[in-house]
Order: C-alpha cells, then sequence, then structure tokens
C-alpha cells in the first residue's frame, strides 16, 4: 500500500522541521533509530545509548518512523473496531494519499480527534525517552501538529 520512501520522506520533513541543521546525518540517525527500537513497538520508548540522548534530530526521525508506523497500522484493517475509533469514516482516499507521500498531505481529513490524541501521546512518550529539553519537546509536537492539520 505504501513505498517504503514515504516512511522516510516523513520521518525528514519532520526533521527539516525541528534541525535543518542536522539533515545531513539523516541515514545515521535512521541507522540508530532502528537498531534502537529493534525490540520495542511503536510510542514505548527506546533505549538509545546515553551519548545519543537528547538529540532533537535523532528523536524527530524516531517520531517520524512511529507516526508512520501508527497509521499504516491502523490502516491495515479499515473495519477493525481500533480503525474506526481513529480514523474518519472518509479516510480510505485520503489515508492513500498520505501513505503515498506524507510529507505533502496532512493527516488532518484522516485521523479522528482520538486519533490524534493517541499520536500525540506516542510523541510524548518518545520525546520524554530521549531526554529532549522541553524546548526541543516543544519544537516536536509543534512540527508533529502541523502532520497532524492541527497547525498551519
Amino acid at each position: 500500500m505504501s513505498d517504503p520512501t514515504a516512511r522516510q520522506e516523513l520521518t525528514r520533513a519532520l526533521l527539516r522541521d525541528v534541525a535543518p541543521d542536522e539533515d545531513e546525518f539523516f541515514d545515521a540517525y535512521e541507522v540508530a533509530v532502528a537498531s534502537a527500537t529493534a525490540d520495542h513497538s511503536v510510542g514505548t520508548g527506546f533505549g538509545l545509548p546515553a551519548e545519543l540522548t537528547g538529540l532533537i534530530g535523532l528523536a524527530a526521525v524516531l517520531v517520524g518512523q512511529s507516526i508512520f508506523d501508527k497509521v499504516l497500522e491502523w490502516s491495515a484493517d479499515l473495519a477493525s473496531d481500533v480503525a474506526k475509533k481513529v480514523l474518519t469514516d472518509a479516510a480510505a482516499e485520503k489515508l492513500k494519499r498520505w501513505l503515498r507521500a506524507p510529507a505533502t498531505a496532512s493527516l488532518g481529513g484522516v485521523l479522528t480527534a482520538a486519533g490524534k490524541v493517541e499520536i500525540l501521546a506516542i510523541i510524548e512518550r518518545d520525546a520524554s525517552a530521549a531526554s529532549l529539553s522541553k524546548d526541543d519537546k516543544d519544537k516536536l509536537m509543534i512540527a508533529t501538529a502541523k502532520q497532524l492539520g492541527l497547525a498551519p
């Protein structure tokens, strides 16, 4: 349903929103997050080595992956009770567009209020697990809110 590069597109867009100077480290961040989260499910935090905690760019990559993976999980069965709670009734077509180009499409018309709250809770947990400063956590939440269609 979605191109694997769509996940990268979203994570890179978040990285550019919160830490544009760190864009050159995107590939390294992806590798670090992949190895750190190998045994963790989406939104449950991650065990990064101490020297990597507190990096906003790394957290942005994790957050982008978390958002993409969670929405993809919800979209797997649009008829399930969970999907009905977090995805709008008209989500199918908008969801397909978002999964193809997540950096350019908004989740605004895809997720219900409950879905947006769940995504924001995941981001809060991941940002806290990354030991981000309050300012960096706020940047990440604002960038995520933009992806969710909650901010311009």
